[in-house]
């Protein structure tokens, strides 16, 4: 009977799986630096990477060791990490070659001025979303957590929900699933809450959402058309002053936002 244990490795397939494990380990550090994007401000312990990405301990220890050492993570004093130098530095490189919606911060300036909120262009990258620009109204009293990079998954807050609204249902119900332990580190009924919200967002061709962080606080989301064929950017509206059960002003505010961004995004 043929036994795969005893098959010499040749030079070729020797270098076939060396290619496996560096292409491994390498995915492996991406999810790493992946879940600290998505981290709050304070950055993450060892054991709360290990629990996010199931890697074992001496894996993740090993790589974000490495990571610190070149410069792509930082290590506090509290034994958290936090995304590091190098990875701005890159990120400056990049931005300048690749910020394709730079048009939109003048619409997004004028709509969070003119309602009194936090405006926000929502870019999907994947099972998440990404706040591509962030501007916010100077209202006193107003402090909601978020900046330019902050990473979501797909339906935490009212422009995700818009996102999965104006998906087919067999590809947002997907995306729900995958998330599904990420959004109960927002909430432990956050789940069936976001299917409740997406029904809604179906039914009136937008999105409303009150925050998990801040009490009292609501969201409203639409999705920017971008001609892509399929939707990935969207426009969200956050603010203590929003009145969830009678938003036909400011959509009709955030709908004349939306067109002004897709007409940027075209020229």
């Amino acid at each position: 009977m043929w036994n795969a244990a005893l098959v010499t490795m040749t030079p070729r397939n020797r270098s076939s799986h060396s290619r496996q494990e560096g292409t491994g380990s390498l995915r492996r550090a991406l999810a790493l630096l992946r879940e600290l994007g998505s981290a709050e401000e304070g950055g993450l312990r060892l054991t709360e990477l290990v629990g996010r990405t199931g890697l074992e301990t001496s894996t993740a220890h090993r790589l974000l060791a490495c990571m610190v050492e070149e410069g792509f993570l930082q290590k506090l004093d509290n034994k958290r990490y936090m995304l590091g130098p190098q990875l701005f530095e890159l990120g400056l490189v990049s931005a300048a070659r690749i910020d394709r919606y730079a048009a939109a911060e003048e619409p997004l300036r004028d709509l969070a001025a003119r309602v009194g909120a936090v405006a926000v262009l929502n870019q999907r990258s994947a099972w998440e979303t990404i706040y591509l620009k962030r501007v916010a109204c100077p209202t006193p009293g107003m402090a909601i957590r978020g900046t330019v990079g902050t990473r979501l998954p797909i339906g935490i807050g009212a422009g995700g929900v818009a996102l999965l609204a104006s998906m087919a249902a067999a590809e947002a119900e997907e995306l729900l699933r995958a998330n599904d332990h990420r959004y109960r580190r927002f909430h432990r009924h956050a789940p069936d809450l976001l299917r409740r919200r997406l029904e809604r967002a179906r039914r009136d061709g937008f999105a409303v959402t009150e925050s998990f962080r801040h009490p009292g606080v609501n969201a409203l989301g639409l999705v920017v058309p971008t001609g892509a064929g399929h939707p990935e950017l969207s426009l969200g509206l956050v603010g203590p002053g929003i009145d969830a059960s009678h938003p036909g002003r400011l959509i009709g505010e955030m709908q004349r936002t939306v067109h002004e961004i897709a007409a940027g995004c075209r020229s």
